[in-house]
């Protein structure tokens, strides 16, 4: 074997061990990953806890509304049952980034993150300016019962009766049988022919 040949495996392992010397020498604490573990678990078990109370009042917020709704399924209930949703979503949202970061804290510094994540965050922001007016719109449709499902709308060129609603959209079956999927967000007048009339019966 020629020595240029002998040198190579020389020179990589010369590398290595330069490049190994370099590298930060961890020393774990048995007693600090240990204090890091029961944070953790104390953490994740308060999110657990405070995920559970949130599922429960929103549970009960329906429950709540369907009693005091004759109809049992009317428009009090499903506007609540909407504004259960909301909760629920919003709140799993902070739970978890709330547990995410002082789980984070525990072994790194979430400075720097937290400062890269409000840069992430303005440019999400921007980007999602639509969705955002759509479900902002939404809830205050579904909060000043403007509409439910079964009332028969008229939102723009599009007339018909209410199939679906969201905090995202409305669903509007025509009477040729077409399906509209309308966003919220883009509703400026809605008529509702369901509720009230020329004889002045006020809306339900």
């Amino acid at each position: 074997m020629s020595p240029s040949a002998l040198s190579v495996p020389v020179v990589v392992a010369s590398a290595l061990r330069s490049l190994a010397a370099r590298l930060p020498r961890w020393q774990l604490d048995s007693e600090q990953v240990l204090r890091g573990a029961l944070k953790t678990a104390v953490i994740v078990g308060l999110a657990y806890a405070a995920r559970w109370t949130l599922r429960r009042l929103s549970r009960r917020i329906v429950a709540r509304a369907r009693e005091a709704d004759t109809a049992a399924r009317g428009s009090r209930a499903q506007r609540a049952t909407t504004l259960a949703d909301l909760l629920n979503h919003i709140g799993m949202i902070v739970i978890v980034i709330v547990a995410g970061l002082l789980v984070l804290d525990i072994f790194i510094n979430i400075g720097p993150l937290l400062a890269g994540a409000g840069v992430l965050g303005l440019a999400a922001s921007l980007g999602f300016q639509g969705v955002m007016k759509d479900v902002i719109t939404g809830f205050f449709v579904v909060l000043e019962d403007q509409y439910a499902v079964g009332d028969r709308v008229r939102i723009g060129d599009v007339e018909g009766t209410v199939q679906h609603l969201t905090l995202r959209s409305t669903v509007v079956r025509s009477d040729d049988g077409a399906l509209h999927h309308v966003a919220n967000g883009s509703l400026t007048a809605v008529a509702n022919l369901s509720r009230g009339g020329a004889s002045g019966t006020p809306p339900r």
